[in-house]
């Protein structure tokens, strides 16, 4: 597809969602954005997919809709993934496919162009989307993402569906749209929020940019139509980062900016392995433990079996590195949410 496309992105605020937005308009594409409440920019409107009809502004035909939006809270029921998650989805499925064979295809070869973005972690404790059970995955979020994969996989004739891990900002300056995720690391750093790093110091941390998603959902839109679902996955698969190297690249980050900023050093925090933490410190400790800490340990649980990936992902799109990207996007964070980026962190007093 050479010429300018009428294209629809979800969660358009989010970062991903933003990052693709932004990407298509700079290629010359006619770009709308629906999320939740909609957005200040023009072309930026409020609709709650699987809740509401969308606006009269939204109707088609369209040459492709990315699908973007998605909830990522991990600790949410089944129940309460499942509406978040695969309810908006299968309620998008079914508008596409009334839309495209009541109003017809305006010249598009077969309607509308699907690009779903998925997660890399959506293959869970397994490997694999296809287990129905939420034990078969570490949290609601991922099992709700391979509810998504599998229902697009049965209902829809062409996909494409792209999975990725944990993204940072753009590979220029580190910007978001929305700081949220992985960045509790910094914020716990800086307050002091966890006593230890508990994983694997030596396991894959695959990351990549939004930079690297935007510009590869430029090219499905532009490219071939696909035959059935395809599948990529984009990452640094076994050239990806270790535990230990982002964490050297976190602090350096933050101490960099705190040393600019009048702050004292923050000191690296120890390396626990999840079966030492959970076997032998936390029993030993949560007794004494008040309330707050008791809080941050409880929530910082979520995160072990993602610094713990000893087995690369199979990339089938590989990105370029990015620990300079990491870098970039811890200090854009800290310069975006300063007063906890030059906090002293309490030492830990059970």
């Amino acid at each position: 597809m050479t010429a300018a496309a009428r294209v629809l992105v979800t969660g358009a605020t989010g970062a991903v969602g933003g990052a693709v937005l932004r990407r298509l308009a700079a290629a010359g594409h006619d770009v709308h954005g629906a999320s939740s409440n909609g957005g200040p920019a023009p072309n930026q409107w409020a609709w709650r997919v699987g809740s509401e009809e969308p606006p009269e502004a939204l109707r088609g035909p369209w040459h492709a809709v990315v699908h973007c939006a998605a909830d990522t809270r991990w600790n949410l029921s089944a129940v309460e993934s499942e509406r978040a998650n695969v309810a908006p989805l299968r309620a998008l499925l079914k508008w596409l496919d009334g839309m495209d064979g009541s109003e017809g295809t305006d010249g598009m070869d077969g309607g509308t162009r699907l690009v779903h973005l998925s997660s890399s972690y959506a293959t869970g404790l397994t490997g694999s989307v296809l287990p129905t059970s939420p034990e078969a995955y570490r949290n609601t979020y991922e099992w709700s993402k391979a509810a998504g994969e599998r229902l697009l996989t049965a209902e829809r004739a062409s996909v494409d569906i792209v999975r990725f891990p944990i993204v940072m900002g753009t590979r220029r300056d580190g910007f978001l749209d929305r700081y949220s995720g992985f960045f509790w690391l910094p914020s716990s750093l800086c307050t002091g929020a966890v006593p230890a790093l508990v994983g694997d110091e030596n396991a894959y941390l695959d990351i990549v940019s939004t930079d690297d998603i935007a510009e590869h959902v430029r090219e499905l839109v532009e490219g071939d139509r696909p035959a059935g679902a395809r599948l990529t996955v984009l990452g640094g698969g076994d050239g990806a980062p270790r535990v230990a190297e982002a964490f050297d690249t976190i602090l350096d980050a933050l101490n960099g900016w705190r040393a600019e900023n009048g702050a004292p050093a923050l000191q690296p925090l120890p390396y626990v392995s999840g079966r030492q933490w959970n076997r032998f410190y936390l029993p030993f400790a949560r007794e004494h433990l008040d309330r707050a800490q008791l809080t941050r340990v409880t929530a910082f649980q979520a995160y072990q079996g993602y610094l713990s990936v000893t087995e690369p992902f199979e990339a089938t799109h590989r990105v370029d590195p990015i620990l300079p990207t990491l870098h970039r996007s811890i200090r854009r964070w800290a310069e975006s949410h300063p007063a906890t980026a030059r906090r002293v962190p309490r030492p830990w007093r059970p």
